[in-house]
């Protein structure tokens, strides 16, 4: 459940969220639509309904709302409450990614890089995950070390992908604490 909320675009206020009262006003206005989405999404009052949360997720997004496009992407990445449709996904990660959304970017980057979809670009990949890490956001930073030490859509650097993966270690990241380890010792031999 927490790796959801996190893919949702957590931390939201989700008591907030699931302890408001009854939706009974006219939903237009796309941070509610989305809450509704999120509210549906997580099962607060009623069940857990994905296919309705990405329904009001569309309306949402529809209105321009960026945690919205977001949750749509991991929705269609998912195939939850919609079928799984990876170009769907970067079609709504990159809609979130073009208003400085820090997890559409990586997701966006991310899919880019390793080719999943119609288009595999890793120079594109690793340039959102560049924005997402600038962002400060730990899992971009582990990725874009990573590609910086195998050359992925960067030229490959080990200073500058120790630099990253320290950053993202600094914040618990275990992925990059494991990868760091590994890459400090081949820096560091003859």
């Amino acid at each position: 459940m927490l790796m959801r909320l996190l893919l949702l675009g957590a931390p939201i206020i989700i008591a907030a969220i699931c302890s408001r009262p009854a939706y009974s006003q006219a939903l237009t206005d796309s941070d509610t639509q989305y809450r509704k989405g999120v509210a549906h999404y997580m099962g607060c009052d009623e069940v857990k309904n994905a296919t309705l949360a990405a329904t009001w997720f569309q309306k949402a997004a529809a209105a321009g709302n960026t945690e919205a496009e977001y949750s749509l992407g991991v929705l269609y990445q998912n195939g939850e409450g919609v079928p799984k449709d990876i170009d769907q996904a970067l079609f709504w990660y990159e809609k979130a990614a073009l208003k400085n959304h820090a997890k559409a970017q990586h997701n966006l980057g991310y899919l880019l890089s390793e080719g999943y979809g119609k288009k595999r670009d890793p120079i594109l990949g690793a340039s959102w995950l560049e924005k997402a890490a600038n962002q400060g956001y730990a899992k971009a930073q582990y990725h874009i070390g990573c590609a910086y030490l195998e050359g992925k859509g960067v030229s490959q650097n080990r200073m500058v992908a120790i630099e990253w993966l320290r950053k993202a270690a600094a914040q618990g990241d275990k992925d990059a604490i494991s990868i760091l380890h590994l890459a400090t010792n081949q820096v560091n031999r003859p």
